[in-house]
């Protein structure tokens, strides 16, 4: 490998891995200063606006499977920045894996499904991303309800969690998709 492919490439990953840290911080912020309480009290701990899920999505994207070389060691990254060393569980280590390998898989699924997001020939397509982004979103939270990680809670709470996590994703998703936009829109009028 020359080294301009290899300068590339770890601009790449210094790029999308600064866009995950990014999010993760954001979407902290969010959640500690603009969460409103009154929605905390319907669908317990989850953060309306996760920024996190939108990147990672779009990542997938781009990159297909190298994207979880980049979403995984910044999810760690940003969980050891913000929760601690002490955050560091198995069962919080396998979420954080399964969650980098659920995006490029939503897009697999689809492939298989006959919807190839991610061909040239098929261009870009919001709504289809949006639709993989709802079911890796899907996928996410059940793997995260299976494993107990929000502890014991009745059917009832289990669902508005379940409701709150997939909504948080999805609004995270809209909210980097239109960053997105905007931001390619200004490099083409620039």
């Amino acid at each position: 490998m020359d080294k301009r492919a290899f300068s590339g490439m770890v601009l790449h990953f210094a790029v999308g891995s600064a866009l995950m840290l990014a999010a993760f911080g954001l979407s902290d912020l969010v959640k500690t200063y603009l969460h409103p309480q009154a929605l905390f009290d319907v669908f317990g701990a989850f953060t309306i606006i996760y920024l996190p899920h939108g990147v990672a999505v779009l990542l997938a994207w781009f990159y297909g499977w190298m994207a979880v070389p980049i979403i995984l060691p910044a999810s760690l990254l940003a969980v050891y920045l913000l929760r601690g060393a002490e955050a560091f569980e198995p069962m919080l280590l396998a979420l954080i894996v399964f969650k980098a390998i659920a995006a490029p898989l939503a897009f697999d699924l689809f492939r298989l499904g006959g919807i190839d997001a991610r061909s040239p020939s098929q261009g870009l397509n919001w709504r289809v991303l949006f639709l993989i982004g709802l079911v890796q979103s899907m996928f996410s939270n059940q793997a995260r309800f299976w494993m107990g990680c929000c502890g014991d809670l009745s059917a009832n709470q289990l669902l508005l969690a379940f409701a709150g996590s997939v909504i948080g994703d999805m609004v995270g998703l809209v909210v980097v998709m239109t960053a997105a936009m905007l931001f390619f829109r200004a490099l083409r009028q620039g």
